[in-house]
């Protein structure tokens, strides 16, 4: 990367600015040409992907790979030891990790209207501590005598495709140096509920809600985006929603989830650009339950099988770069990467506390 990095020349220096003057001179021009701050030429962070449409004709593919960590626990707005877990259950979560593998295609129908799809694979890992009171306790499909204090772990996984969004995403602006996108798009119950694996009820059970990669259920997710540029200076907000349809058909919904973010960024060098963004997030929790996830001895126990320690409050700040070499051999390219991490969390009942999240994407253009 740094190798491509160091290959812009002079006469890179030079196209920028071009496409800089380009832009500068479009602040009060009513068209879209290009090099402009409409289109493809997105600066926006990764984590953001509403904020371009394309012109007419035009394609983009784009592979992201996001990774998110979550360790220890929380009540609410404050840290939870396993201690305090353990008071109400015999398991605590210690961690979890989901990575997905997401791919994207756009294509422009008109200059003003653009339609989207994406879809990935995901995997999920989570190791859990086990803490017994003593007595008999249901494990691996059966009665176990655990004398008081014994500790143990416990480790699953999974992996499956994710549900499928298709959207359109149209820009009402007529201004060259901003963009005013609303977009509306159905996700589609692709990803599986059904996925089994080890749990203490056994190896090959119905795994919770936080491991199966699908909901089950059609959403509706709309949108809307700001862009704005001003020489080297660009920012933006979004806003959207994921608003669960109907109940899947073993019985329960995901909760709605809501986003709020606003970022801004700077042309540090013809080549990169850096980004600062903070984002808010907001989900409720699962309506219904899964009956073979909804049992007496599995509730009391894990608290990833409840339903009420689903859902919350989040705020995160991420940092990001984007590269995109003006060279004729790599001007169709895109490579950007965006890192955050949590700066308040107040989550319902008992659950996993958020700690990192990962995006690195590469964009191609034709």
């Amino acid at each position: 990367m740094f190798l491509l990095c160091g290959a812009a020349t002079g006469v890179q220096a030079q196209q920028a600015d071009s496409v800089q003057q380009t832009i500068d001179a479009g602040d009060n021009n009513k068209s879209c040409a290009g090099g402009c701050c409409c289109a493809g030429n997105s600066q926006a962070p990764l984590g953001v992907m509403t904020d371009h449409i394309h012109d007419k004709g035009t394609w983009m593919l784009s592979y992201t790979y996001m990774n998110t960590q979550q360790q220890g626990n929380r009540m609410g707005a404050r840290s939870a030891s396993d201690a305090m877990v353990y008071q109400n259950y015999m398991m605590a979560p210690e961690t979890m990790s989901m990575q997905m593998h997401m791919a994207m295609l756009m294509y422009g129908v008109t200059d003003r209207l653009t339609l989207m799809a994406m879809g990935g694979y995901m995997t999920n890992s989570m190791n859990m501590n086990m803490d017994s009171k003593g007595g008999y306790m249901f494990m691996n499909g059966s009665w176990m005598y655990m004398p008081a204090g014994t500790s143990m772990g416990m480790a699953s996984s999974s992996a499956g495709f994710a549900d499928t969004k298709v959207s359109a995403l149209y820009n009402f602006s007529d201004k060259a140096n901003q963009r005013l996108i609303g977009s509306l798009g159905v996700s589609l119950p692709t990803g599986s509920i059904r996925l089994t694996g080890t749990t203490m009820l056994g190896d090959n059970e119905r795994l919770p809600y936080d491991m199966q990669t699908g909901t089950g259920s059609y959403s509706l997710d709309p949108g809307i985006t700001y862009v704005r540029k001003h020489a080297k200076l660009y920012w933006g907000a979004d806003a959207g929603a994921d608003i669960k349809l109907n109940y899947n058909t073993l019985g329960y919904k995901d909760g709605n989830q809501y986003h709020l973010s606003a970022w801004a960024g700077y042309q540090l060098l013809p080549f990169v650009s850096g980004t600062l963004r903070a984002e808010g997030d907001h989900a409720d929790r699962i309506a219904g339950a899964d009956k073979a996830i909804a049992l007496p001895v599995y509730e009391s126990n894990d608290p990833t099988t409840v339903t009420g320690n689903y859902g919350g409050s989040w705020m995160s700040l991420y940092a990001g770069l984007n590269f995109h070499v003006m060279k004729p051999a790599l001007n169709k390219f895109r490579i950007l990467a965006e890192y955050g991490m949590p700066v308040y969390q107040n989550l319902n009942g008992t659950q996993q506390a958020l700690k990192s999240n990962l995006y690195a994407g590469l964009q191609y253009s034709f």
